[in-house]
């Protein structure tokens, strides 16, 4: 029987190696490295990072693949717009200011497809289209010198995330403090001080048709990359780099209910998410608006049994932020101004049924 045997010039490899030759090694470590840059990206599943039951109204990122999901701001504001002994001293209207027009040119900048479209037209047909506010999708902190961000972002986004269609990233940020305007005041007076500026994946097109105070925001090219998972059942993920738009808000907590009714065109979101309550909420918009005599008096009055006074004068601080918000943007559309009017009565409305409770409480 005849016995396997390498052959010599085999065997002398294994016996012998010869000496390895430098190129050669070089341009394997390349293409290893290559290979693994084109290996997929584990991209988890959705459900276990934003689970859609018990969802707070802040966590609608439903589309986004990210790891980290950044920790929304609180319904309820930590700090009252005034003392609770002073909340007659609070203003009955919050007036609207003079808004200088719309410029079509600032919306066929952002989307040139709608050149030619009125603002107005734009701002009540949006909510039709059928897209979503994806929320915060991430915040990110200065540490000084730092004072600018990034030109881009990088977006890591599912299928139905990127049928969103978002052109730009704004970056949200307060207004710096009063007291030193200065960046570089700023920072010596205090050195640690770190800016959070929270990202919002969005549309520019319907924010140059909403705010008259927004500077020009052109659109840009886009790049996207796709990851392909090959596991069984895993999910695609792409990867979108958008710019980022810097806005400077007075109260960036409430830029989200904002943004909420630009998107979607509806009073009854807007006002249940400037004023949560558990015991009552605005009925969805119809045609036609439910008499506010009828609804304001019921919602005020579960507000005023859910929450004592001072937490009312917190959710003031909601209502207030968002109006100040709305300043800054140069909002024109009266019908965002008539939710605001709405929310406003209806937490002095609020504050006046939980005075009396607590008259009667000492009375007896």
């Amino acid at each position: 029987m005849a016995v396997f045997r390498p052959s010599a010039r085999k065997w002398r490899r294994r016996q012998f190696p010869t000496k390895p030759d430098a190129l050669a090694f070089t341009r394997r470590l390349v293409q290893a490295a290559k290979l693994r840059s084109r290996r997929p990206v584990t991209v988890p599943s959705i459900s276990r990072i934003w689970p859609e039951d018990g969802a707070s109204p802040q966590d609608i990122a439903l589309h986004s693949a990210a790891p980290l999901r950044p920790s929304p701001f609180p319904c309820v504001p930590e700090e009252p717009l005034v003392a609770p002994a002073n909340w007659r001293d609070l203003p009955k209207t919050l007036a609207k200011p003079e808004f200088p027009e719309i410029k079509p040119e600032f919306v066929a900048a952002a989307q040139p497809e709608y050149e030619g479209l009125s603002p107005r037209y734009i701002r009540s047909s949006w909510a039709h289209i059928g897209y979503k506010a994806m929320g915060i999708y991430r915040k990110l902190y200065l540490d000084p010198p730092k004072t600018g961000l990034p030109e881009g972002y990088n977006l890591i986004l599912t299928d139905s995330g990127l049928a969103t269609g978002a052109t730009h990233i704004f970056g949200v940020y307060p207004y710096p403090s009063s007291e030193t305007p200065d960046p570089a005041a700023r920072r010596r007076a205090c050195p640690s001080l770190r800016r959070e500026v929270c990202l919002y994946p969005t549309h520019a097109v319907i924010w140059a048709a909403y705010c008259s105070k927004l500077p020009m925001i052109p659109m840009k090219p886009t790049k996207l990359k796709v990851f392909l998972d090959p596991r069984p059942g895993a999910r695609r993920a792409s990867v979108l780099r958008l710019p980022i738009v810097p806005i400077a808000m007075p109260y960036p907590p409430t830029f989200f209910i904002v943004m909420q009714f630009v998107y979607n065109f509806r009073k009854s979101s807007f006002v249940n998410m400037v004023l949560p309550c558990a015991g009552y909420g605005l009925p969805q918009d119809h045609l036609v608006d439910p008499p506010t005599e009828v609804t304001m008096p019921l919602y005020a009055e579960a507000l005023a049994k859910e929450y004592d006074l001072p937490h009312l004068c917190r959710l003031a601080k909601n209502v207030h932020g968002t109006y100040q918000n709305m300043v800054a943007l140069g909002v024109v559309e009266n019908r965002m101004w008539d939710a605001l009017k709405y929310a406003w009565e209806t937490v002095l409305a609020a504050m006046e049924c939980a005075e009396k409770a607590n008259l009667k409480e000492v009375e007896l």
